[in-house]
Formats: C-alpha cells, sequence, structure tokens
C-alpha cells in the first residue's frame, strides 16, 4: 500500500507522461533505491531527472513519517517495485 501511495504521490499526469516518453525513448532507467538514472547526457533529461528525483525522495520522505517507517525502507520498496514494473538500469 505505502509503495502505491509514492507512485502516485511524485507521478502528477504531466510529468508522468514525460516520464513514459524518457522510457520510451531509453534516456532513463529505474535505479534499485526509488531513483531515476539519466542514460542520456543531455542537459534537459538530466535536468528532469533531477526534478523527477527531488519530488521521489519528498514523496518518500513524507510516505516515511506517515507511516513510521525509514525513508531507506520506503526507497528500497519502490526501487523494486519501479523495476519490477518499468525494468531496472542496465
Amino acid at each position: 500500500m505505502m509503495v502505491a501511495l509514492a507512485l502516485t504521490v511524485f507521478a502528477p499526469p504531466a510529468a508522468a507522461q514525460s516520464l513514459d516518453q524518457l522510457r520510451a525513448n531509453g534516456a532513463v532507467c529505474e535505479r534499485p533505491d526509488g531513483l531515476l538514472h539519466a542514460l542520456s547526457s543531455n542537459g534537459a533529461v538530466v535536468q528532469q531527472v533531477d526534478t523527477i528525483n527531488r519530488q521521489r525522495l519528498a514523496a518518500y520522505e513524507k510516505l516515511a513519517r506517515d507511516t513510521n517507517t525509514s525513508v531507506e525502507q520506503v526507497r528500497i520498496v519502490s526501487g523494486e517495485k519501479l523495476q519490477s514494473r518499468y525494468g531496472g538500469c542496465p
């Protein structure tokens, strides 16, 4: 349940569409720690990955507080779910 909440918190519709495009273009991949990794050196991609990762970290921190768990636990579970759904980094 906490992962489902985290996934909805950090992926608003506009960002999710852009993230889907980045995934489809092979510009990003999901890391095991619940963050994105830029596979492209394109400045716009790197900037977008940084923005998404900041949003994810904020959501993970809030979820950890709300569920009385550690941020690390939230990140690991989220990373596993994201990699399962979208694949991980090569």
